[in-house]
């Protein structure tokens, strides 16, 4: 008698514990919360890492993961201008499904001090910035960065094709 009065009392016991706990989470409201996010989040290059490769910077050597191709560039002119390619504003995260198209790796007398995932196609225009084998850092790419790559990619294909 002892045992069914214990398993009747322990049954109705369960029973209001889940009783409770369907009423207090239909009769809760539902809080704003912001979406989980998921990946790091990154922050734009430092200006004086900008402003280093600005009067040091030496080399840019581009190599393209699925572009027949490689290039570089050793003219402080042109390592200039490729610097502008980088917006000022930061690339918080990687969306999902973009992918690096290729790497750039800048050089000051001979010392590669930057790296950066360049991600260009549809809807990723931006680059990942890697440092001492870390990721840090990421940018959007600028218009006239776009325009680079867009003309670039095409000479190199075409130049490909010539061959």
């Amino acid at each position: 008698m002892k045992f069914l009065i214990f398993s009747l009392t322990l049954l109705i016991s369960l029973a209001c514990c889940k009783g409770d706990k369907a009423a207090s989470t239909t009769t809760e409201p539902v809080k704003n919360t912001p979406a989980v996010v998921t990946g790091p989040q990154y922050q734009q290059l430092p200006n004086d890492i900008m402003l280093d490769l600005w009067n040091n910077g030496t080399l840019i050597d581009y190599i393209f993961h699925d572009l027949p191709f490689s290039m570089n560039q050793s003219e402080q002119a042109s390592i200039r201008t490729n610097l502008t390619y980088f917006s000022s504003e930061a690339q918080p995260n990687i969306p999902a499904g973009c992918k690096s198209i290729g790497r750039q790796m800048f050089s000051i007398d001979g010392n590669i001090v930057l790296e950066s995932d360049i991600y260009f196609s549809d809807n990723c225009a931006f680059f990942v910035f890697i440092m001492d084998g870390e990721t840090k850092y990421a940018n959007k790419m600028s218009e006239a960065g776009q325009q680079f790559y867009t003309t670039m990619i095409q000479k190199g294909l075409e130049a490909g094709k010539q061959r």
